[in-house]
């Protein structure tokens, strides 16, 4: 996609501005990464030692998000589409299992979870953690009195929905059926969320649901993952397509204060920019220029992201962070992109608590 203003903010970034001179190349390091949505080695299988690999690459916090509605869903060529209806008590039952599995692998990489605070300052000083993530709400049922058990098992970032019909609202993959009000049960979760301090995370959802929940709560949320397409997504095309945000509802995140994440799916539909390391630091860039230096960030899918996909691994993820570095980006973006928007609205998330 055309992105105009890309080299005016690289130049004024280099403090360039009306000189007539080029960008300077920069070898600086990038600072400290945090994702905000990421599957690598959490899947049944996986031999991925994620604490290493984010040792080995700067990485100090990653959401770990767990998928709460595998058991009814299938992956089609259009997609991932729902194949079943969960019974009552299946979906918390799936949540608890899948919560066991990831405690266990933790506990065995010596990889702490993300709590407080403190604990993220901790992470981006050099003591990685992971942030505890759902990635939708079905566990809950409609029951948003759940939410307070999930917290004390250490959630701190839910994702609303994601393949299945929800009671808490549409999603961007299937034709909508709730309409433009926020359903009551999500009225209800966005509150329980924000008095326990949980982030709220928008991805998946269709418009509708992303308007009404910004009309409804107060503070920042997140886009975890996906990408910026003029007009956004519609219900009835592929999944890379209809998963796209709008340049319209992408503002009204940042104007929140919140942080959209760009992730690692390759695409072959000719609007789709991102196919390489390079070509991903540039959509970095054209979303900088878009939305803001404080709404942007990482949100790569990894292990999520389906075939062949731009990033593989963490080593991916540093690559792209380094190729920022030599963009001429002021170093205060930089931190900002690489970690610091997420860490910021996790903390005001977790503050909402504490008030």
């Amino acid at each position: 996609m055309p992105n105009p203003n890309r080299r005016d903010v690289l130049i004024a970034g280099a403090g360039l501005l009306g000189t007539g001179l080029s960008v300077p190349a920069r070898a600086a390091p990038a600072p400290p990464i945090a994702d905000m949505h990421s599957h690598r080695g959490i899947f049944r299988g996986s031999k991925v030692r994620l604490r290493d690999e984010m040792d080995a690459n700067g990485v100090r916090l990653v959401a770990w998000a767990l998928v709460d509605d595998s058991p009814w869903t299938q992956s089609t060529s259009f997609g991932v589409t729902q194949k079943g209806v969960p019974a009552p008590g299946e979906p918390w039952n799936w949540f608890r299992q899948r919560l066991e599995e990831v405690d266990a692998r933790l506990q065995e990489w010596n990889l702490p979870k993300a709590l407080t605070p403190a604990d993220l300052d901790a992470a981006m000083a050099g003591e990685p953690r992971v942030v505890l993530a759902s990635e939708a709400a079905n566990f809950l049922e409609g029951d948003a009195s759940r939410l307070a058990q999930a917290h004390a098992w250490g959630l701190r970032h839910l994702q609303l929905v994601h393949y299945i019909d929800s009671p808490l609202g549409d999603l961007q993959t299937v034709a909508p059926r709730h309409g433009s009000a926020l359903p009551a049960p999500t009225r209800e979760v966005v509150a329980e969320c924000q008095r326990l301090g949980i982030l709220l995370d928008l991805a998946h959802g269709a418009p509708a649901l992303v308007d009404a929940v910004l009309d409804a709560t107060s503070g920042p949320v997140a886009w975890s993952h996906s990408w910026i397409r003029p007009g956004g997504g519609r219900w009835h095309e592929p999944a890379n397509l209809a998963r796209a945000l709008s340049p319209e509802q992408a503002r009204k995140i940042a104007a929140r204060g919140g942080v959209v994440g760009l992730w690692s799916v390759r695409s072959r539909d000719r609007s789709y920019p991102v196919n390489s390391v390079g070509t991903d630091a540039d959509e970095i860039v054209r979303m900088v220029d878009l939305l803001g230096p404080r709404a942007v960030g990482f949100g790569t899918d990894l292990d999520g992201a389906g075939a062949n996909p731009v990033l593989v691994d963490y080593a991916d993820l540093r690559a792209v962070a380094d190729r920022l570095a030599t963009l001429g980006l002021p170093e205060s973006t930089l931190a900002d992109v690489c970690g610091g928007n997420y860490v910021r609205i996790l903390k005001q998330a977790m503050a909402g608590a504490q008030r």
